[in-house]
């Protein structure tokens, strides 16, 4: 049976694993968004896109906002990840462990970060993706889309109507790739955290038993003075 000190490494070290490949994860989803959006500037944002804007490309504009969003919070979830997984990296490496309530406290709440940025990203990548295949979806079955250079491929890269010039962002198999991956993302995230909670239970357990292993002791040498 191992000790309690080897279970907490073994602890630290799922840990770390869990959270590079949620790094790793939410990484590969930030890239995808980055490259078909441009990071969100003016004309490259097909997120939500409506019947109106579909008819006027001039007013995808007014969804840079939404690509914004699901950047920015990609982003933080990394930001929060590399933080969590670089506090492992040093606990692993050096067994060095947070033991203050409050640090312990500001870790969860990290990690909860994390897995709700996460969720943002792909809620917002996998609905506005849909909303804009579904608005050119039924544009196209009623004949075609005016003042659009091309109809929308929702699997693939975008061509202009008609050839082969191209092709051109968004990618449709990789936004729905960038929104799998903050999914993903989330339940590694979301394991991650289980992990820490259990390593927690490890701390509390040892100190525990070693408060009523004083008690015994205690009651044992005052029966032995009774005698």
């Amino acid at each position: 049976m191992p000790s309690a000190d080897n279970m907490k490494q073994i602890f630290s070290f799922a840990s770390l694993v869990i959270l590079f490949l949620s790094l790793g994860a939410a990484g590969t989803s930030l890239g995808l968004l980055q490259a078909n959006t441009n990071n969100g500037v003016y004309a490259t944002c097909h997120f939500f896109i409506s019947y109106t804007q579909a008819m006027n490309s001039s007013l995808y504009n007014y969804n840079v906002p939404t690509c914004k969003l699901s950047i920015a919070s990609a982003t933080i979830a990394i930001t929060c990840l590399a933080l969590l997984t670089a506090i492992e990296l040093i606990s692993v490496s050096f067994q060095i462990y947070v033991k203050t309530l409050i640090a312990k406290i500001l870790q969860v709440v990290i990690f909860v970060g994390s897995i709700l940025f996460l969720l943002i990203t792909m809620i917002v990548v996998s609905a506005g993706w849909g909303k804009t295949c579904a608005t050119y979806k039924n544009i196209t079955s009623s004949g075609g889309t005016p003042n659009s250079l091309f109809n929308i491929d929702c699997n693939g890269p975008q061509y202009v109507s008609g050839s082969s010039v191209g092709p051109f962002p968004p990618n449709g198999a990789e936004i729905i790739t960038a929104a799998v991956f903050a999914g993903v993302g989330v339940l590694f995230t979301a394991g991650a955290l289980c992990v820490y909670i259990a390593q927690q239970l490890m701390y509390i357990r040892p100190n525990n038993e070693s408060f009523y292993s004083r008690e015994l002791n205690t009651n044992k040498e005052n029966n032995d003075n009774d005698d």
